[in-house]
């Protein structure tokens, strides 16, 4: 550069991220960038203890756990909109009963509902260093967008209390019970995708604790690579780790194709992308 002459400006992120093989990244949301299962058995615990009488509040917490896990949502048609159908299950765990909730709850059961979910929601929050990576990426030129199963309602409120929106802008949030399919269907892989701006998903990463729905939906989805942060192998018997709702698998099944990369812990994902370039 010939002396005096003005040094070269630096193109912006996003400018060089799009020379990069990867450019995207889509996250799941529970138990990938907030430990979904860890909050909601400590918010299980803190309303069992206050609605279950007599009863041991972890015996009746340990049952609505089961419940939920077994019936998460109403049947259709049942008319039961899902505050109304999770007062049932808790009905049902106080109560010892196997109604459905049908013929209403007592106090004690929708008490423990309003506790619950109170208490569920307001600790459901991305950590300091979560947000802190993804505000690096961001600021690295990569888009970050968020992919989650789910109950519509459910996942708003989810969505609401973390700020997700906020984080990742509103229209990069995509809630799959929104849509005609979820994870794994490669549609709502296309879906989210394309609000990143990425429509073929070649350069784009998924990054989620499911193999079923983020990983295998996220290879079937054609898309660049997956992130899996496993969940532990054995959970370990205070039951704050691992999935509450769904058991995912710890073990990628026989016959079936590997995630790209296999992560403890969704702060990994930088290290992951460096890899990729």
């Amino acid at each position: 550069r010939p002396l005096g002459a003005a040094k070269p400006a630096r193109p912006p992120a996003d400018a060089m991220r799009s020379l990069c093989r990867c450019r995207a990244v889509i996250f799941d949301l529970d138990d990938t960038l907030v430990p979904t299962s860890k909050i909601d058995r400590a918010a299980i615990l803190h309303a069992a203890a206050l609605a279950s009488g007599d009863e041991l509040p972890a015996v009746v917490a340990a049952r609505f756990s089961e419940l939920l896990k077994a019936e998460p949502f109403p049947p259709e048609p049942s008319g039961l909109d899902v505050p109304a159908w999770r007062t049932g299950l808790w009905e049902r765990a106080l109560s010892g009963s196997s109604s459905d909730g049908r013929a209403g709850a007592s106090p004690a059961a929708r008490q423990a509902y309003e506790a619950w979910s109170s208490e569920r929601l307001s600790s459901f929050r991305f950590a300091d260093d979560v947000d802190a990576m993804v505000r690096r990426l961001q600021s690295a030129g990569y888009k970050t967008g968020v992919l989650t199963n789910g109950h519509a309602d459910v996942q708003r409120a989810k969505t609401a209390a973390c700020g997700a929106g906020s984080l990742f802008g509103e229209e990069r949030v995509i809630i799959a019970g929104e849509h005609a399919e979820q994870k794994p269907h490669a549609s709502i892989f296309r879906v989210a995708c394309a609000a990143l701006g990425e429509p073929d998903g070649s350069a784009t990463l998924m990054v989620g604790d499911s193999y079923a729905a983020d990983v295998a939906g996220g290879i079937n989805a054609s898309l660049l690579a997956t992130v899996w942060v496993r969940p532990p192998l054995e959970p370990p018997e205070t039951g704050a780790q691992g999935s509450l709702m769904h058991g995912h698998l710890s073990a990628v099944p026989a016959g079936q194709p590997s995630p790209t990369f296999t992560v403890e812990s969704v702060l990994e994902v930088e290290a992951c992308l460096e890899k990729i370039g």
